[in-house]
């Protein structure tokens, strides 16, 4: 199961465009953003192909680390995060391999999955 995700960039902040929630439902935090920023390369609207199946090559993995009742901590890897982290270096002046997601991503796949790939950026 293949989706496509749209994230828009207002007042500098992400969200995702998910439908039936609000701006600050939607709104990406605690390292989703800071991921967005670095993929979106200066672009106000990113669309990421995401699935939960492992049968692509993805660019980017996130394995679950740990749910609670917001959310959920995913750990980051995949062949893109070489560039995350030497951005997070450069820029942040710190490297970090985790990102929290909430729970709209129940929206998307019913629940928190224990791995999200995504598979294309554009």
């Amino acid at each position: 199961m293949k989706n496509t995700i749209k994230f828009f960039k207002k007042e500098g902040k992400w969200y995702a465009d998910m439908p039936n929630h609000s701006l600050e439902e939607n709104e990406m935090v605690m390292g989703s953003d800071i991921v967005l920023d670095i993929l979106s390369k200066g672009k106000e609207e990113l669309f990421l192909d995401v699935t939960v199946d492992d049968t692509e090559k993805p660019l980017l993995c996130f394995s679950l680390k740990q749910h609670d009742f917001d959310g959920a901590y995913y750990t980051v890897y995949g062949s893109l995060y070489n560039e995350i982290a030497e951005t997070l270096i450069n820029k942040y002046g710190m490297i970090d391999n985790e990102i929290w997601i909430c729970n709209v991503t129940h929206d998307i796949f019913g629940e928190h999955p224990e791995h999200i790939y995504i598979t294309n950026i554009s």
